[in-house]
Protein backbone atom coordinates (compact mmCIF):
# COMPACT_ATOMS: atom_id res chain seq x y z
CA UNK A 1 0.00 0.00 0.00
CA UNK A 2 2.57 2.18 1.20
CA UNK A 3 4.75 1.23 -2.55
CA UNK A 4 1.40 2.39 -4.55
CA UNK A 5 0.63 5.78 -2.85
CA UNK A 6 4.05 6.53 -3.11
CA UNK A 7 3.74 5.77 -6.75
CA UNK A 8 1.00 7.88 -7.09
CA UNK A 9 2.58 10.91 -5.48
CA UNK A 10 5.23 10.45 -7.88
CA UNK A 11 3.24 10.73 -10.70
CA UNK A 12 1.44 13.52 -9.48
CA UNK A 13 4.54 15.49 -9.01
CA UNK A 14 5.62 14.94 -12.42
CA UNK A 15 2.12 15.63 -14.52
CA UNK A 16 1.92 18.25 -17.14
CA UNK A 17 -0.12 21.51 -16.01
CA UNK A 18 -3.76 20.96 -16.36
CA UNK A 19 -4.35 16.86 -15.78
CA UNK A 20 -4.27 15.55 -12.20
CA UNK A 21 -3.50 11.69 -12.22
CA UNK A 22 -5.84 9.73 -10.80
CA UNK A 23 -5.21 6.02 -8.69
CA UNK A 24 -3.92 3.74 -11.22
CA UNK A 25 -6.49 2.24 -13.07
CA UNK A 26 -8.29 5.47 -13.66
CA UNK A 27 -8.32 8.33 -16.79
CA UNK A 28 -6.74 11.42 -15.70
CA UNK A 29 -8.97 14.30 -14.24
CA UNK A 30 -8.87 17.54 -16.02
CA UNK A 31 -9.05 20.95 -14.22
CA UNK A 32 -12.16 23.06 -14.55
CA UNK A 33 -9.91 25.38 -17.08
CA UNK A 34 -8.58 22.40 -19.50
CA UNK A 35 -11.62 21.00 -19.76
CA UNK A 36 -13.23 24.42 -20.81
CA UNK A 37 -10.70 25.41 -22.98
CA UNK A 38 -10.99 21.97 -24.85
CA UNK A 39 -14.58 22.55 -25.26
CA UNK A 40 -13.94 26.29 -26.93
CA UNK A 41 -11.34 24.38 -29.00
CA UNK A 42 -13.03 21.50 -30.27
CA UNK A 43 -16.12 23.47 -31.26
CA UNK A 44 -14.39 26.63 -33.32
CA UNK A 45 -11.48 23.73 -34.79
CA UNK A 46 -14.63 21.65 -35.61
CA UNK A 47 -16.45 24.87 -37.23
CA UNK A 48 -13.54 26.37 -39.20
CA UNK A 49 -12.59 22.68 -40.56
CA UNK A 50 -16.27 21.78 -41.17
CA UNK A 51 -17.21 24.60 -43.14
CA UNK A 52 -13.42 25.88 -44.96
CA UNK A 53 -13.98 24.40 -48.67
CA UNK A 54 -9.72 24.84 -48.70
CA UNK A 55 -10.48 21.57 -46.51
CA UNK A 56 -13.05 19.52 -47.53
CA UNK A 57 -11.47 19.73 -51.29
CA UNK A 58 -8.51 18.21 -49.86
CA UNK A 59 -10.09 15.65 -47.94
CA UNK A 60 -11.96 14.57 -51.57
CA UNK A 61 -7.68 14.51 -53.08
CA UNK A 62 -8.13 17.81 -54.60
CA UNK A 63 -8.77 18.52 -58.51
CA UNK A 64 -10.67 20.89 -60.34
CA UNK A 65 -13.93 20.99 -62.43
CA UNK A 66 -16.88 18.75 -60.77
CA UNK A 67 -14.63 18.41 -57.49
CA UNK A 68 -14.06 22.63 -57.03
CA UNK A 69 -17.52 22.93 -57.73
CA UNK A 70 -18.95 20.61 -55.31
CA UNK A 71 -16.10 22.48 -52.41
CA UNK A 72 -18.19 25.49 -53.32
CA UNK A 73 -21.54 24.06 -52.83
CA UNK A 74 -20.29 23.16 -49.65
CA UNK A 75 -19.09 26.37 -49.28
CA UNK A 76 -22.84 28.09 -49.86
CA UNK A 77 -24.58 25.24 -47.34
CA UNK A 78 -22.44 27.46 -45.10
CA UNK A 79 -22.94 30.49 -46.08
CA UNK A 80 -25.49 31.74 -43.11
CA UNK A 81 -25.62 34.57 -45.86
CA UNK A 82 -28.28 36.93 -43.76
CA UNK A 83 -25.83 36.45 -40.47
CA UNK A 84 -22.42 37.11 -42.23
CA UNK A 85 -23.94 40.10 -44.35
CA UNK A 86 -24.59 41.53 -40.69
CA UNK A 87 -21.82 40.69 -39.20
CA UNK A 88 -19.34 42.35 -42.23
CA UNK A 89 -21.78 45.65 -42.46
CA UNK A 90 -22.09 46.04 -38.62
CA UNK A 91 -18.72 45.09 -37.72
CA UNK A 92 -16.57 45.55 -40.25
CA UNK A 93 -18.30 48.14 -41.56
CA UNK A 94 -17.72 46.33 -45.30
CA UNK A 95 -20.77 45.43 -47.88
CA UNK A 96 -20.56 41.36 -48.23
CA UNK A 97 -21.03 41.72 -51.45
CA UNK A 98 -21.82 38.90 -54.17
CA UNK A 99 -18.27 37.15 -54.65
CA UNK A 100 -16.63 34.55 -53.04
CA UNK A 101 -12.64 34.13 -53.06
CA UNK A 102 -12.03 32.28 -50.00
CA UNK A 103 -9.21 34.30 -49.45
CA UNK A 104 -9.50 37.63 -46.94
CA UNK A 105 -12.64 39.11 -48.76
CA UNK A 106 -15.19 40.19 -45.97
CA UNK A 107 -17.12 36.82 -46.27
CA UNK A 108 -14.52 34.40 -44.69
CA UNK A 109 -13.29 37.51 -41.81
CA UNK A 110 -17.11 37.76 -41.46
CA UNK A 111 -17.30 33.83 -41.04
CA UNK A 112 -14.68 33.58 -38.54
CA UNK A 113 -16.32 36.14 -36.56
CA UNK A 114 -19.26 34.30 -36.85
CA UNK A 115 -17.41 30.76 -35.52
CA UNK A 116 -15.80 32.54 -32.70
CA UNK A 117 -19.27 33.87 -31.04
CA UNK A 118 -20.51 30.55 -32.15
CA UNK A 119 -17.97 28.94 -29.99
CA UNK A 120 -18.13 31.19 -27.05
CA UNK A 121 -21.82 30.93 -26.98
CA UNK A 122 -21.79 26.82 -27.10
CA UNK A 123 -18.61 26.99 -24.93
CA UNK A 124 -20.63 28.01 -21.43
CA UNK A 125 -24.08 25.58 -22.77
CA UNK A 126 -21.88 22.28 -23.06
CA UNK A 127 -19.75 22.94 -19.69
CA UNK A 128 -23.35 23.96 -17.94
CA UNK A 129 -25.01 20.53 -19.20
CA UNK A 130 -21.74 18.28 -18.95
CA UNK A 131 -20.49 19.50 -15.35
CA UNK A 132 -20.10 16.45 -13.74
CA UNK A 133 -17.44 15.13 -16.23
CA UNK A 134 -14.08 14.77 -15.60
CA UNK A 135 -11.87 14.18 -18.47
CA UNK A 136 -12.55 14.05 -22.47
CA UNK A 137 -9.61 11.53 -23.14
CA UNK A 138 -11.37 9.52 -25.87
CA UNK A 139 -13.02 12.44 -27.57
CA UNK A 140 -9.60 13.92 -27.52
CA UNK A 141 -7.78 11.05 -28.90
CA UNK A 142 -11.23 10.77 -32.19
CA UNK A 143 -10.79 14.57 -32.26
CA UNK A 144 -6.90 14.77 -32.53
CA UNK A 145 -7.45 12.49 -35.22
CA UNK A 146 -9.95 14.73 -37.70
CA UNK A 147 -7.48 17.60 -36.81
CA UNK A 148 -4.64 15.32 -38.04
CA UNK A 149 -6.30 14.18 -41.24
CA UNK A 150 -7.29 18.23 -42.38
CA UNK A 151 -4.20 19.52 -41.76
CA UNK A 152 -2.07 16.59 -43.56
CA UNK A 153 -4.51 16.98 -46.33
CA UNK A 154 -3.96 21.17 -46.65
CA UNK A 155 -0.04 19.87 -46.10
CA UNK A 156 -0.77 17.73 -49.52
CA UNK A 157 -2.64 20.51 -51.33
CA UNK A 158 -0.03 23.24 -50.94
CA UNK A 159 2.76 20.56 -50.82
CA UNK A 160 1.96 19.48 -54.07
CA UNK A 161 0.95 22.32 -56.04
CA UNK A 162 4.82 23.18 -55.54
CA UNK A 163 6.43 19.88 -55.90
CA UNK A 164 5.33 19.74 -59.37
CA UNK A 165 5.57 22.35 -59.70
CA UNK A 166 2.54 24.45 -60.23
CA UNK A 167 1.35 27.26 -57.72
CA UNK A 168 4.42 29.83 -58.88
CA UNK A 169 5.53 30.68 -62.58
CA UNK A 170 7.24 32.86 -63.99
CA UNK A 171 5.85 34.01 -67.57
CA UNK A 172 7.99 35.84 -70.03
CA UNK A 173 5.65 38.97 -69.68
CA UNK A 174 7.38 38.87 -66.10
CA UNK A 175 10.72 39.17 -67.77
CA UNK A 176 10.08 42.61 -69.56
CA UNK A 177 7.46 44.09 -66.80
CA UNK A 178 8.99 46.75 -64.36
CA UNK A 179 10.20 45.61 -61.29
CA UNK A 180 8.27 48.78 -59.75
CA UNK A 181 4.87 47.66 -61.77
CA UNK A 182 5.03 44.13 -59.58
CA UNK A 183 2.73 44.08 -56.73
CA UNK A 184 3.81 42.68 -53.43
CA UNK A 185 2.58 39.05 -54.55
CA UNK A 186 3.14 39.49 -58.20
CA UNK A 187 7.08 39.78 -56.55
CA UNK A 188 6.76 37.14 -54.68
CA UNK A 189 5.36 34.74 -57.33
CA UNK A 190 8.26 36.00 -59.84
CA UNK A 191 10.88 35.54 -57.39
CA UNK A 192 9.69 31.94 -56.33
CA UNK A 193 8.67 30.34 -60.00
CA UNK A 194 12.30 31.96 -61.30
CA UNK A 195 13.89 28.72 -59.27
CA UNK A 196 11.51 25.79 -60.19
CA UNK A 197 14.30 23.06 -57.76
CA UNK A 198 13.43 25.81 -54.85
CA UNK A 199 9.51 25.87 -55.25
CA UNK A 200 10.17 21.96 -55.28
CA UNK A 201 11.64 21.45 -51.77
CA UNK A 202 9.54 23.98 -50.70
CA UNK A 203 6.78 21.36 -51.84
CA UNK A 204 8.60 18.43 -50.67
CA UNK A 205 8.98 19.95 -46.80
CA UNK A 206 5.25 20.57 -46.93
CA UNK A 207 4.77 17.20 -48.02
CA UNK A 208 6.92 15.73 -45.49
CA UNK A 209 4.91 17.40 -42.69
CA UNK A 210 1.89 15.75 -43.98
CA UNK A 211 2.92 12.28 -44.28
CA UNK A 212 4.70 12.49 -40.91
CA UNK A 213 1.10 13.66 -39.23
CA UNK A 214 -1.22 10.76 -41.02
CA UNK A 215 1.10 8.02 -38.87
CA UNK A 216 0.42 8.31 -35.03
CA UNK A 217 3.82 7.30 -34.12
CA UNK A 218 5.03 10.35 -35.84
CA UNK A 219 2.37 12.55 -35.31
CA UNK A 220 4.07 14.97 -32.67
CA UNK A 221 6.95 15.68 -35.23
CA UNK A 222 4.94 16.17 -38.56
CA UNK A 223 2.61 18.92 -36.77
CA UNK A 224 6.04 20.84 -35.49
CA UNK A 225 7.48 20.53 -38.77
CA UNK A 226 3.97 21.78 -40.22
CA UNK A 227 4.17 24.48 -37.52
CA UNK A 228 7.56 25.65 -38.64
CA UNK A 229 6.26 25.89 -42.52
CA UNK A 230 2.96 27.49 -41.51
CA UNK A 231 5.03 30.28 -39.90
CA UNK A 232 6.98 30.77 -42.42
CA UNK A 233 3.49 31.02 -45.03
CA UNK A 234 2.10 33.15 -42.65
CA UNK A 235 5.01 35.67 -42.55
CA UNK A 236 5.32 35.87 -46.18
CA UNK A 237 1.40 35.88 -46.52
CA UNK A 238 2.01 39.06 -44.46
CA UNK A 239 4.54 40.54 -45.28
CA UNK A 240 3.80 40.23 -49.39
CA UNK A 241 -0.16 40.86 -48.56
CA UNK A 242 -0.81 37.13 -50.56
CA UNK A 243 -4.49 36.94 -49.74
CA UNK A 244 -4.82 34.02 -47.95
CA UNK A 245 -3.28 35.03 -44.17
CA UNK A 246 -6.78 34.05 -42.41
CA UNK A 247 -6.65 30.36 -43.31
CA UNK A 248 -3.11 30.03 -43.19
CA UNK A 249 -2.87 31.71 -39.67
CA UNK A 250 -5.73 28.82 -38.98
CA UNK A 251 -3.66 25.69 -39.80
CA UNK A 252 -0.65 27.22 -37.81
CA UNK A 253 -3.02 27.01 -34.74
CA UNK A 254 -4.23 23.69 -35.52
CA UNK A 255 -0.66 22.30 -35.57
CA UNK A 256 0.34 24.11 -32.29
CA UNK A 257 -2.81 22.05 -31.21
CA UNK A 258 -1.84 19.06 -32.02
CA UNK A 259 1.82 19.71 -30.58
CA UNK A 260 0.60 21.06 -27.68
CA UNK A 261 0.21 17.87 -25.41
CA UNK A 262 3.72 16.82 -26.40
CA UNK A 263 5.14 20.48 -25.52
CA UNK A 264 6.11 19.84 -21.83
CA UNK A 265 7.83 16.90 -22.43
CA UNK A 266 9.32 18.62 -25.60
CA UNK A 267 10.54 21.11 -23.44
CA UNK A 268 12.38 18.81 -21.12
CA UNK A 269 14.02 17.22 -23.94
CA UNK A 270 15.40 20.25 -25.32
CA UNK A 271 16.31 22.28 -22.54
CA UNK A 272 17.00 20.19 -19.63
CA UNK A 273 19.68 16.61 -19.52
CA UNK A 274 17.13 14.34 -18.05
CA UNK A 275 15.44 11.25 -19.96
CA UNK A 276 11.87 12.18 -21.05
CA UNK A 277 9.68 9.70 -21.01
CA UNK A 278 7.50 7.87 -23.36
CA UNK A 279 4.06 9.69 -24.25
CA UNK A 280 1.40 8.42 -22.36
CA UNK A 281 -1.79 9.12 -24.62
CA UNK A 282 -4.46 6.25 -24.92
CA UNK A 283 -5.02 4.49 -28.23
CA UNK A 284 -8.02 4.70 -30.22
CA UNK A 285 -8.98 1.21 -28.80
CA UNK A 286 -8.34 -0.83 -25.62
CA UNK A 287 -6.81 -3.38 -27.48
CA UNK A 288 -3.80 -3.21 -29.25
CA UNK A 289 -4.53 -4.88 -32.11
CA UNK A 290 -7.39 -2.74 -32.85
CA UNK A 291 -4.89 0.13 -32.41
CA UNK A 292 -2.59 -1.28 -35.28
CA UNK A 293 -5.44 -1.79 -37.63
CA UNK A 294 -6.16 1.34 -37.20
CA UNK A 295 -2.91 2.80 -37.42
CA UNK A 296 -2.49 1.17 -40.95
CA UNK A 297 -5.83 2.63 -41.85
CA UNK A 298 -4.45 6.01 -41.33
CA UNK A 299 -1.70 5.66 -42.88
CA UNK A 300 -3.45 4.15 -46.49
CA UNK A 301 -5.97 7.21 -46.08
CA UNK A 302 -2.87 9.55 -45.91
CA UNK A 303 -1.27 7.77 -48.66
CA UNK A 304 -4.54 7.87 -50.77
CA UNK A 305 -5.08 11.39 -50.34
CA UNK A 306 -0.95 12.49 -51.07
CA UNK A 307 -1.38 10.31 -54.20
CA UNK A 308 -4.62 11.69 -55.51
CA UNK A 309 -3.32 15.20 -54.72
CA UNK A 310 0.09 14.53 -57.22
CA UNK A 311 -2.00 13.22 -60.02
CA UNK A 312 -4.82 15.93 -60.03
CA UNK A 313 -1.65 18.20 -59.83
CA UNK A 314 0.42 16.67 -62.77
CA UNK A 315 -2.68 16.16 -64.84
CA UNK A 316 -3.19 20.38 -64.64
CA UNK A 317 0.43 20.90 -65.10
CA UNK A 318 0.72 18.74 -67.85
CA UNK A 319 -2.84 20.46 -69.63
CA UNK A 320 -3.05 23.36 -68.32
CA UNK A 321 0.38 24.56 -66.41
CA UNK A 322 3.59 25.13 -67.35
CA UNK A 323 4.18 21.02 -68.80
CA UNK A 324 1.77 21.96 -72.13
CA UNK A 325 2.88 22.26 -75.28
CA UNK A 326 4.43 26.27 -76.11
CA UNK A 327 2.63 27.43 -79.00
CA UNK A 328 4.48 28.41 -82.25
CA UNK A 329 4.38 32.25 -81.12
CA UNK A 330 5.77 31.64 -77.58
CA UNK A 331 8.37 34.25 -76.35
CA UNK A 332 9.09 37.45 -76.15
CA UNK A 333 8.69 39.82 -79.02
CA UNK A 334 10.73 43.34 -80.31
CA UNK A 335 8.60 45.26 -82.43
CA UNK A 336 11.06 46.84 -84.78
CA UNK A 337 8.44 47.90 -86.88
CA UNK A 338 4.95 49.47 -86.30
CA UNK A 339 2.76 51.19 -89.25
CA UNK A 340 -1.00 52.28 -88.66
CA UNK A 341 -3.17 52.81 -91.97
CA UNK A 342 0.49 52.61 -93.54
CA UNK A 343 2.21 55.38 -91.53
CA UNK A 344 4.98 54.44 -89.67
CA UNK A 345 5.50 55.42 -86.21
CA UNK A 346 9.00 55.61 -84.91
CA UNK A 347 10.12 54.15 -81.71
CA UNK A 348 9.25 57.19 -79.32
CA UNK A 349 8.72 56.54 -75.45
CA UNK A 350 5.78 59.44 -76.25
CA UNK A 351 3.65 57.64 -78.73
CA UNK A 352 0.46 55.95 -76.82
CA UNK A 353 -0.75 54.12 -79.37
CA UNK A 354 2.64 52.26 -80.63
CA UNK A 355 3.73 48.90 -79.54
CA UNK A 356 7.18 48.18 -78.24
CA UNK A 357 6.75 44.67 -77.47
CA UNK A 358 4.28 41.48 -78.01
CA UNK A 359 4.29 38.91 -75.73
CA UNK A 360 2.70 35.70 -75.64
CA UNK A 361 3.38 33.36 -72.32
CA UNK A 362 0.63 30.45 -73.55
CA UNK A 363 -1.57 29.21 -76.18
CA UNK A 364 -4.61 31.61 -74.16
CA UNK A 365 -2.91 34.52 -72.98
CA UNK A 366 -0.76 37.09 -74.21
CA UNK A 367 0.50 40.95 -73.06
CA UNK A 368 1.30 43.95 -75.25
CA UNK A 369 3.39 46.32 -74.24
CA UNK A 370 3.52 49.75 -74.76
CA UNK A 371 6.38 52.44 -75.14
CA UNK A 372 5.92 53.73 -71.76
CA UNK A 373 6.93 49.94 -70.33
CA UNK A 374 2.79 49.05 -68.78
CA UNK A 375 1.56 46.06 -69.89
CA UNK A 376 -1.85 45.10 -71.38
CA UNK A 377 -2.73 41.31 -70.11
CA UNK A 378 -4.37 39.88 -72.91
CA UNK A 379 -6.55 36.74 -73.62
CA UNK A 380 -5.19 34.75 -76.97
CA UNK A 381 -6.66 32.94 -79.66
CA UNK A 382 -4.15 31.64 -81.96
CA UNK A 383 -4.78 28.84 -85.35
CA UNK A 384 -1.94 27.86 -86.58
CA UNK A 385 -3.45 26.47 -89.32
CA UNK A 386 -5.13 29.60 -90.42
CA UNK A 387 -2.16 31.70 -89.85
CA UNK A 388 -4.18 34.14 -87.24
CA UNK A 389 -3.91 35.53 -83.81
CA UNK A 390 -6.93 36.90 -81.73
CA UNK A 391 -6.15 39.76 -78.92
CA UNK A 392 -9.05 40.22 -76.50
CA UNK A 393 -7.90 42.83 -73.20
CA UNK A 394 -8.73 41.46 -69.99
CA UNK A 395 -9.26 44.89 -68.47
CA UNK A 396 -11.72 45.94 -72.06
CA UNK A 397 -13.46 42.53 -73.43
CA UNK A 398 -14.88 44.60 -75.91
CA UNK A 399 -11.61 45.11 -77.46
CA UNK A 400 -10.30 43.00 -80.00
CA UNK A 401 -7.74 42.71 -82.48
CA UNK A 402 -7.23 39.66 -85.09
CA UNK A 403 -4.21 39.53 -87.26
CA UNK A 404 -3.13 37.34 -90.06
CA UNK A 405 1.05 36.21 -89.38
CA UNK A 406 3.55 35.26 -91.63
CA UNK A 407 7.15 34.12 -90.17
CA UNK A 408 9.70 35.00 -92.88
CA UNK A 409 12.40 33.16 -90.53
CA UNK A 410 12.74 31.36 -87.10
CA UNK A 411 12.96 34.70 -85.16
CA UNK A 412 10.76 36.45 -87.18
CA UNK A 413 7.35 37.29 -87.17
CA UNK A 414 5.06 39.33 -89.07
CA UNK A 415 1.44 40.88 -88.03
CA UNK A 416 -1.22 42.60 -89.80
CA UNK A 417 -4.54 43.18 -89.36
CA UNK A 418 -7.42 45.14 -87.10
CA UNK A 419 -7.44 47.25 -84.04
CA UNK A 420 -9.13 50.18 -82.86
CA UNK A 421 -10.45 50.41 -86.07
CA UNK A 422 -6.90 51.29 -88.07
CA UNK A 423 -4.96 48.62 -90.10
CA UNK A 424 -2.06 48.12 -88.35
CA UNK A 425 1.42 46.16 -89.69
CA UNK A 426 3.84 44.95 -87.14
CA UNK A 427 7.05 43.46 -88.02
CA UNK A 428 9.06 41.57 -84.79
CA UNK A 429 11.84 39.57 -83.69
CA UNK A 430 12.09 37.14 -81.18
CA UNK A 431 13.84 37.74 -78.49
CA UNK A 432 16.03 34.95 -76.54
CA UNK A 433 14.85 34.03 -73.58
CA UNK A 434 18.16 33.09 -71.95
CA UNK A 435 19.70 36.81 -72.80
CA UNK A 436 17.35 37.50 -69.58
CA UNK A 437 20.02 37.25 -66.74
CA UNK A 438 17.20 35.86 -64.73
CA UNK A 439 16.57 32.93 -67.00
CA UNK A 440 19.93 32.47 -68.13
CA UNK A 441 22.52 33.40 -65.75
CA UNK A 442 21.97 29.63 -64.31
CA UNK A 443 24.05 28.05 -61.31
CA UNK A 444 27.84 28.05 -60.47
CA UNK A 445 30.06 26.49 -58.47
CA UNK A 446 33.09 28.70 -59.29
CA UNK A 447 32.70 32.41 -59.34
CA UNK A 448 35.09 35.24 -59.49
CA UNK A 449 33.06 37.66 -58.40
CA UNK A 450 29.54 38.32 -57.34
CA UNK A 451 26.78 38.94 -59.95
CA UNK A 452 24.41 41.06 -58.51
CA UNK A 453 22.37 43.30 -60.46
Amino acid sequence: MKVRVRTWLRALASAPAGRTPAPSGLPPRWSGATRTAFRFGFVYAGLYCLTSPQIHLALRGGGMGRRQEAADAWAKLWAIRPVRGWVSARVLGRELGDRFDGGDDPYTWAGQLCWLAGAAAATPVWSALDRRRTDYATLDQWFRLAVRFCLAGQMFSYGAAKAVPLQFQLPPSKLVEPIGDLSPMGMLWAQTGSSKPYQMLLGCAEIAGGLLLIAPRTATLGALLSAVEMTQVLILNLTFDVPVKVHSFHLLLLSLLLAAPDSARLAEALLTDRPVPPSARPGLFRSRRANRIAAALQTGAGLWLLWAQLRNDWSFWKDHGGGREKPELYGVWEVSGFSVDGEEHPPLTTDTRRWRRLVVDSADAAAIQHMDDSLDPCGAVMDTEARSLTLTRWADPTWQATFAFLRPADDQLVLEGEADGHRLRLHLSRRDLDTFPLVGRGFRWVQDTSYLR
